[in-house]
């Protein structure tokens, strides 16, 4: 056997490919994108391999109304409709039919959509003698020959076409106000590098380009050396760090609304560029406009990094699922070799993200995933008590390598703001409470 590509962008980075010859079960209830999943993985291997796909429908003008419904199928795609009512009256005639298609065409990759109608109405010893059949005419063709299935989650290990095949990948969707969030699950794989994806649950989106599914970040253990340091753009804050942010380290600015917590991202990226290392700029509530106009106000102008393709923004236009978004932070780091973040607003994040988030599990595949690419990142978050020195959630605290906190304090009739490092994994940081101020050019810690 040999692995062939899946097709889809980001399944092979979970299964490593599809078997050849082997047979594929793409099962999910009505129109949560199986038809678009299996033309997908054809129309991506059209130009090198020998593709068919067999609808079995109603649908008389079959090739008009999949190039409407389906602009990213490859014209080079063989077609076989089969007529789905004649298919259930006498399915036995519709499995010849199949096999003198596949035979004929000399097809490497076959997709039947779906599969299900045919020998619904037999008893189970019946189906099992049909689906067995087809099994093993389906191997005889020597193809990845991937069939639909209108079942349920529950249905599924009960359904005899599940047990014939050699993987079955179930599709599932579930809705919000504004936005479907798609979902994938690997019942079954005959691979060894993709078995530890099993029961692992993946999202994935449907666009004019086709199926992205979207793995799990990489990440790893970092062991970094902390005699490099990464300035943050504050000198003052950089003497109380020994230097700066360790390398590859994460801090987390925590303060009330006002405490400059944005503004302390923007000069960390700022620095970053000036001493031309790339960065990527992660925000929720503000736009790039928003934050460049705010950046040229303090005299650093970032449109010029972003026209010479060293700053790249990740900001959300609309809901996604919260793999997504990491994957979109993912190819702004590596399309520019990033090597700072900032992430600016993990209190805004879930108005952003659809369907069920958890935060702490997102954050902390974020940080591992940055560690991993050599990333020192900066991280911002809201707190609700203005005059308090207050640890902010402790599922992120215990996160990130670093904590610097920023408060009020009420002086001579007014405000004035407050910074300490709550922590700073490894160093022999400053610990007194500095005040500091924010100038027409940036933070400015008092002495």
């Amino acid at each position: 056997m040999m692995l062939r590509s899946t097709g889809i962008t980001g399944l092979d980075e979970i299964l490593g490919g599809f078997q050849k010859p082997s047979t594929i079960l793409v099962a999910g209830t009505a129109g949560v994108g199986k038809t678009m999943f299996v033309l997908d993985s054809l129309s991506s291997v059209a130009e090198d391999e020998s593709t068919l796909y067999i609808p079995i429908t109603t649908r008389q003008a079959i090739r008009a109304d999949f190039a409407d419904s389906f602009p990213s199928m490859h014209k080079s795609i063989a077609l076989h409709p089969i007529d789905r009512i004649s298919a259930e009256r006498d399915p036995l005639s519709a499995l010849i039919d199949i096999g003198n298609a596949v035979t004929s065409s000399g097809a490497t990759r076959v997709a039947i959509d779906p599969i299900t109608p045919l020998g619904y109405a037999f008893s189970e010893q019946e189906q099992h003698r049909f689906i067995g059949t087809f099994d093993s005419m389906a191997h005889e063709w020597g193809a990845i020959t991937l069939v639909t299935g209108e079942l349920t989650a529950s249905e599924i290990h009960a359904a005899v076409v599940s047990h014939f095949m050699d993987g079955v990948l179930y599709l599932s969707y579930e809705e919000s106000e504004k936005h479907v969030l798609h979902n994938l699950m690997i019942f079954k794989t005959p691979n060894i590098a993709g078995t530890q994806a099993l029961s692992n649950i993946y999202s994935f989106n449907i666009s004019t380009g086709g199926v992205r599914v979207f793995p799990h970040l990489k990440g790893g253990a970092a062991h970094p050396n902390l005699s490099v340091r990464v300035p943050t753009g504050i000198q003052e804050l950089d003497g109380m760090l020994e230097g700066g942010i360790p390398e590859t380290y994460s801090m987390l600015i925590a303060g009330s609304p006002g405490t400059g917590k944005t503004i302390f991202g923007l000069q960390f990226a700022n620095k970053s560029l000036e001493n031309d290392k790339p960065a990527v700029i992660v925000s929720f509530n503000e736009s790039p406009d928003q934050l460049m106009a705010e950046a040229m106000r303090l005299g650093w102008d970032m449109q010029e990094h972003v026209e010479n393709d060293l700053l790249r923004f990740v900001y959300p236009s609309e809901q996604v699922s919260s793999d997504e978004h990491l994957w979109q932070i993912k190819d702004a780091v590596e399309s520019i070799g990033a090597g700072s973040m900032v992430f600016d607003g993990i209190t805004d994040m879930k108005t952003v993200f659809c369907g069920s988030v958890n935060a702490r599990k997102y954050i902390y595949s974020l940080i591992r995933y940055l560690k991993y690419r050599n990333v020192t990142s900066i991280f911002t978050s809201e707190i609700e008590n203005v005059f308090s020195f207050e640890i902010p959630d402790a599922g992120t605290s215990f996160m990130v390598d670093g904590i610097v906190s920023l408060r009020y304090i009420r002086k001579e009739s007014g405000l004035r703001k407050l910074l300490l490092i709550l922590k700073m994994r490894g160093t022999n940081h400053d610990r007194r409470i500095k005040e500091y101020t924010i100038t027409d050019h940036g933070i400015n810690i008092m002495e």
